[in-house]
């Protein structure tokens, strides 16, 4: 099980070299990050990982050669982390040697096994910002033909869309040098053009818009107990942007004031009573092509499919749950994690740019399953023009009074699924990690088998066809809160409700309750 380092070509040229090792602010994402890792210096709160299974002949020199050029592409991932007299700064410096660290586990019983207790073990462990490398490679050596390729990062440098662009170049640049092909030109942009599009965003009209919006959303549909959110029902909008990211005020966000922060990190609901969050206790589901394609087909109704329907319809799902969770509260929350992307350099870069955006949603046991997903796809295309602006702090699911209950996050990460990796197969498995503050649901494509998922094909959800993947469905749960049985009868009663609406998406939701 000992690691071998190959050595690997030199990098290539970072994309900026005049960037190099000067401090600039951080991003206004990363803030509400640093500050929870800075409270809680030893605990694994942003910790990330990825482990692609790679199925064939694996070229370990084209690896090497396509690990040390994606990064020195990607910025983010050379970067470090330090306190100032003017606050927390970022610096770019070379990329770490080795680029790609080998362990051959193939004499192993169970390799793995090995491989799945090294990556648990290394994620339990804390990056230290100022000194270490904010993300590591490793190739675990399984088996003939087959091996594991583990991407270790911390969340201050990349969001889950970042991962997926990282990954997705990754692959492109080892599919290139197997190949003997010279790489096409990478898209990611300089960290330093983004910061100078988000300080411009600061001070354009649309910064000014998007404060009103969620300031009158804030105030328009304060939950039943009158709190407003976490900024209370009267939460002025911010008027003037911050001069720049690294304003004081903008340490959770712009315009949102601090708050206490607890020992692991998470702020302290404002009377200090709410359970603390928690490590995750998880159960996964999966949603086969045809047994998603009938739920989309209910929530889509006789009216025209929403803007994100496959989100909307997952959400309405998870409003409909926590209704019938709480007793019948009919204004619901749920919190949904956003790109926050809208230029093409933003959708081009891996870096951590995402935010969090409260969906406030009547649920109405009167009304049908279809309209409530219409409800739902209004609010998301609405939440959408508006998801550059920091509405709520770093954790907002743990900032809420113990009266209200906490909000669930519903985190759609369908924006891509890699199969393949040059001339193998791949299987990528995440490894979600840090604390929850009650239940959470993680959803992922689930590429199907050859020749699965075509059962019963008269349930179509576009013209002609069924979708050409399924959805995994990952519950994490506060452990604080919930015993591993709990969270399996919290999953089975989620799948009820969904296979009770797909079947009768016109009925009034109470006939489902």
């Amino acid at each position: 099980m000992t690691p071998e380092t190959s050595p690997a070509p030199a990098p290539a040229p970072p994309t900026s070299t005049r960037a190099r090792g000067r401090p600039s602010h951080l991003a206004a994402a990363q803030y509400g990050i640093w500050e929870s890792q800075r409270h809680a210096p030893a605990v694994p709160l942003h910790e990330c990982g990825v482990a692609l299974t790679l199925t064939g002949a694996l070229d370990r020199l084209a690896l090497h050669r396509a690990v040390a050029r994606a990064l020195g592409e990607t910025e983010t991932l050379r970067t470090r982390f330090h306190m100032t007299p003017h606050g927390p700064r970022r610096a770019l410096v070379p990329p770490p040697l080795p680029v790609l660290t080998v362990t051959d586990l193939r004499h192993e019983a169970d390799p793995e096994a090995v491989a799945d207790a090294r990556i648990r073990a290394d994620l339990a462990t804390v990056t230290d910002l100022a000194r270490q490398d904010p993300c590591a490679h490793e190739l675990f050596l399984l088996g003939p033909e087959r091996a594991l390729l583990y991407f270790r990062y911390h969340h201050i440098v990349l969001d889950g869309f970042g991962q997926y662009l990282y990954l997705r170049r990754l692959a492109e640049l080892y599919e290139a040098f197997e190949s003997g092909r010279a790489p096409t030109v990478p898209a990611a942009v300089p960290l330093e053009r983004l910061a100078a599009d988000e300080a411009a965003y600061l001070r354009s009209p649309q910064y000014a818009e998007d404060a009103a919006y969620w300031h009158a959303e804030r105030s328009s549909t304060a939950p039943p107990d009158g709190s407003g959110g976490p900024d209370g029902p009267d939460a002025p909008p911010a008027a003037e942007p911050p001069d720049s990211p690294g304003h004081p005020a903008a340490a959770d966000g712009p315009g949102i004031p601090r708050r206490p922060v607890a020992a692991d990190g998470h702020a302290v609901p404002p009377d200090g009573h709410a359970a603390p969050p928690g490590p995750a206790v998880s159960r996964t589901a999966v949603l086969t092509p045809h047994r998603l394609g009938t739920l989309l087909a209910a929530g889509r109704g006789e009216g025209p499919a929403p803007v994100g329907h496959e989100a909307a319809t997952l959400i309405a799902a998870t409003a409909v749950w926590s209704y019938d969770r709480h007793g019948g509260r009919t204004g619901i929350v749920v919190n949904l994690p956003v790109t926050a992307r809208r230029s093409r350099a933003e959708l081009d870069t891996p870096a951590q740019l995402a935010n969090e955006l409260p969906l406030r949603l009547a649920v109405d046991p009167d009304t049908s399953f279809a309209a409530l997903v219409r409800h739902t796809g209004v609010k998301v295309r609405e939440a959408l023009r508006h998801q550059r602006h920091r509405a709520v702090g770093p954790s907002p699911r743990t900032a809420e009074p113990v009266a209200t209950p906490p909000a669930p996050q519903v985190n759609v990460m369908t924006f891509g699924a890699l199969s393949g990796f040059g001339s193998c197969r791949a299987t990528c498995r995440q490894y979600p990690v840090g604390l929850v503050a009650d239940i959470d649901l993680n959803v992922y494509r689930e590429l199907p088998a050859p020749n699965e998922g075509r059962e019963n094909e008269e349930v179509r959800t576009g013209p002609g066809h069924l979708p050409p993947y399924g959805l995994r469905l990952e519950f994490r749960a506060n452990s604080h809160r919930h015993r591993p049985d709990d969270v399996s009868r919290h999953r089975r009663r989620f799948l009820e409700l969904l296979d009770a609406v797909a079947g009768r998406p016109d009925l009034p939701l109470a006939r489902h309750l």
